[in-house]
């Protein structure tokens, strides 16, 4: 398998019909990094599987830190069932490698495996920002426009609140 390319990630957001803002920057790897442009609001996406049944969720979240035990109760799972894929998953599942991962990606997922959960900040800050298949790069859209995108991909999401009271 060949891995995603930006091309294809800017292809997906055409024929989704979206307005979106390209950025250049220095390779990305973490929100932190240093060089980062500030015109977007810093986001994470993280590959995670489940120990017991294998399954796969892309959480994409602005969260600094993140509450496992909160993502994995919204899940129907425990937080020690929660562990990271391995870049061969990332590669084997959507032709990306670590510091890539990002939901346009999920066009190479073409057995579905994968189910997006959506931090609820996220749909509340109306703005999706990930990286073009590539971290040099980064596209900006709102999330409608982020729905549209899923809608073209065929994918649902679950939106995962901040409290657990919210549950």
């Amino acid at each position: 398998m060949t891995a995603a390319s930006e091309t294809e990630a800017l292809a997906l957001l055409k024929e989704a019909g979206v307005s979106y803002k390209r950025y250049e920057h220095p390779a990305l790897h973490h929100l932190g990094d240093l060089g980062a442009p500030k015109d977007f609001i810093p986001m994470k996406n993280l590959l995670l599987k489940t120990k017991k049944d294998g399954r796969f969720y892309l959480f994409l979240t602005m969260q600094e830190r993140i509450d496992f035990k909160l993502l994995a109760k919204a899940i129907g799972t425990s937080k020690s069932q929660l562990n990271f894929a391995s870049p061969e998953e990332l590669f084997s599942l959507m032709a990306v490698t670590p510091g890539t991962v990002n939901p346009l990606a999920l066009e190479r997922d073409r057995e579905k495996r994968i189910f997006l959960l959506v931090d609820e900040a996220v749909v509340s800050a109306n703005q999706v920002a990930v990286h073009p298949n590539q971290n040099e790069a980064t596209v900006v859209m709102t999330w409608p426009d982020f729905e549209k995108v899923l809608q073209e991909l065929g994918r649902g999401y679950q939106v995962i609140p901040r409290e657990i009271e919210d549950l």
